[in-house]
Parts: C-alpha cells; structure tokens; sequence
C-alpha cells in the first residue's frame, strides 16, 4: 500500500514548524505529525498557495523563523502543486465559511490529497466542508487525527 499523500493548511505547518514543542519543551502535536513525516509514514503534498500564504504570516508574527522555514521547504521547492486558477476557487465560495479560504480549499483538490490535515475547525471540519471533502473522496483530519490514523492517538466518542 502506498503512503498517504497529507496536503497540510497554513495553520498546521505553522504547528509543525513553529511550534513542535509546548512552552514546557514536550512535543506538541505538530511536532508528533512533524515526527511521523520525517520517519516517513506520510507524503506531504505543499502547495504555492499555502506557502505563499504562510511566508506572510511567517513574516508578520514569527520572522525569526524564516530560516527554519526555508530550510525545511527546501526539499520541496520543484514539488508545490500550482495556485489554483480563478475558475477553481470559484467553484469552492459555496462550501467556505471564510473567503480566504476558498484558494487553500480549491489548492487541496488541484494536489489530489488522501487527507487534508487542518486545526481549522470553523473552515475546514464544518459539515458542510466534511460532505465537500468526502464528495472529493478526501479525509479532513486535524493534528489528533491524523495521529489516530497512524495509531499515535485514539479517537475519543463523539457525543
């Protein structure tokens, strides 16, 4: 069976690259997803859009990490799935509850991903981005959940 192909949005790099240890210097989740890549359990699909997209916030709130950042995109820079076209984000408006949103959502279809990996619960785990995701045939996981896929976690009942 081949690797799952993990498209990640700006929020969960920034959990892997930024942030891989608590204040306490444990792991967090980001940095147990960032483990399991670099053990290779998973292909992580980037995209220009995402990455164009956390360069800004990497610029505005952790610049300090740009260094780190671009060493850890290195690898990828002949990889990145193209900027969606106009047309692409269009047709994504209608399942986005944020607009600026729609060029990552419609960037995660043009990279054909197993999963989507987000922390972002008001955009991308909503029912109606769930239904989008599974319509495409793509799992929406956040940082627990991808580790539960790889049986790091388990997943706790919903009420």
């Amino acid at each position: 069976m081949s690797k799952p192909r993990v498209f990640p949005d700006t929020g969960a790099l920034v959990a892997m690259i930024v942030f891989p240890h608590d204040h306490q210097g444990q792991i967090s989740l980001g940095g147990e997803v960032l483990q399991l890549y670099e053990q290779g359990a998973f292909d992580l699909i980037l995209s220009r859009a995402v990455v164009d997209e956390l360069e800004e916030v990497l610029d505005q709130d952790f610049p300090e990490q740009r260094a780190h950042f671009l060493a850890f995109l290195a690898p990828f820079t002949d990889q990145l799935s193209r900027w969606p076209t106009p047309e692409e984000i269009g047709a994504v408006l209608p399942v986005v509850t944020d607009i600026d949103d729609a060029p990552i959502f419609a960037a995660a279809l043009v990279a054909d991903p197993n999963v989507v990996l987000s922390n972002d619960f008001r955009a991308f785990h909503t029912p109606q981005a769930k239904a989008f995701w599974k319509e495409h045939g793509i799992e929406v996981e956040s940082l627990y959940g991808l580790l539960c896929l790889f049986g790091r976690r388990e997943r706790k009942e919903e009420p």
